[in-house]
């Protein structure tokens, strides 16, 4: 009797802690997840109009659920960000939202909007594009404390074969917790104006998001801030057959990259895992993917025999990049480049 009282004092005192945590609870105290009008919401913006009717749904008084890289911003000690959540369902109801962006994005992120766009879809914590974008624009920091800045140093820059002298930087990222630390290191590493970071999921918001940037230009040509260079490395394999379906290269992200990308701009594919780089590539040669876009494969006769054995094109490894090499196992890269082929937006 003692053992199932203390039992059931545990389970009241679990669920009340589940649905009443101040973390959970909007501003006017009703709970976050629970169904009806103790749902916590905001009202939908007009750049939510678009998308699934996953991402539509919402209260019948044109509330929706808040996306989950709107959620507050939770405290973390430095060493607990090296224990971010590695994998997410892309296609979970509240992954499949639209993100919430500034009202004046991209203004609110870019000094300059006519420049071109270089897109990282899947950046994690943003490495990566702070230690290209510091070297290009000579915002590089020796910052004693970061392994993986202090150990691409090493490696040549070889970004000027491939990218405009001039460019904008935006990383796509899908888990909440990762796109915010990634953003908080841009001030940091001052490169505000240059670089941002969006939480989003590449597959709900791209499109939207390269609306609004092309949009947003004085010169409304589609030419010179387009997504010039466009990078998808290292992206979690779904290895189950079932979960093949969230893997973040899609039919319809292809079609997006055509319509907005121009003849000569590039799509970098890299994986440790050549199963991986398969089925993205597969995207890029089947359907819009063949009918847009042409292979080129810069090889490395260095490198070990196997068919996507290229050089790093831009010679600025990524962290999961850097950590592979140093095992001595194997990356298997591929480039595409968009042909000359115009895209036509049908009507629906």
């Amino acid at each position: 009797m003692v053992s199932f009282l203390v039992g059931a004092r545990r389970m009241r005192h679990s669920v009340t802690c589940a649905f009443v945590h101040p973390r959970h609870q909007n501003p006017q105290g009703r709970v976050a997840g629970v169904a009806g009008s103790s749902r916590r919401s905001v009202a939908t913006s007009e750049e939510s109009g678009s998308g699934s009717a996953a991402q539509q749904d919402g209260d019948d008084d044109g509330s929706r659920y808040i996306p989950p890289w709107s959620m507050p911003k939770r405290e973390k000690s430095a060493a607990s960000y090296a224990r971010f959540r590695q994998h997410i369902n892309p296609l979970s109801r509240r992954f499949q939202m639209p993100t919430d962006l500034p009202e004046n994005w991209p203004h609110s992120d870019f000094q300059d909007i006519n420049l071109p766009l270089y897109l990282d879809i899947g950046c994690a914590k943003g490495g990566f594009l702070l230690e290209l974008a510091g070297r290009r624009h000579g915002k590089q920091m020796d910052i004693n404390d970061d392994t993986f800045m202090n150990a691409t140093k090493s490696y040549d820059d070889t970004t000027s074969d491939w990218l405009p002298s001039q460019m904008n930087y935006l990383g796509l990222e899908i888990r909440p917790g990762v796109s915010q630390y990634a953003q908080a290191r841009v001030d940091k590493r001052g490169l505000s104006g240059i670089l941002s970071f969006v939480g989003c999921n590449a597959n709900v918001d791209l499109g939207r998001l390269l609306t609004l940037y092309q949009g947003s230009s004085n010169k409304n040509d589609g030419d010179s801030n387009r997504p010039a260079f466009v990078s998808i490395q290292f992206p979690d394999p779904h290895f189950k057959k079932a979960h093949n379906k969230r893997r973040v290269v899609t039919p319809q992200l292809v079609t997006t990259l055509a319509q907005f990308m121009r003849e000569g701009d590039v799509v970098f594919l890299q994986s440790d895992i050549k199963e991986a780089l398969e089925a993205m590539r597969d995207r890029f040669v089947e359907d819009d993917g063949a009918y847009f876009f042409r292979e080129k494969l810069v090889l490395n006769n260095d490198a070990e025999d196997h068919e996507y054995a290229m050089i790093n094109p831009l010679g600025i490894p990524t962290e999961r990049e850097l950590s592979v090499i140093n095992k001595g196992l194997p990356v298997y890269r591929t480039l595409f480049l968009r042909n000359d082929v115009p895209f036509q937006i049908q009507n629906p």
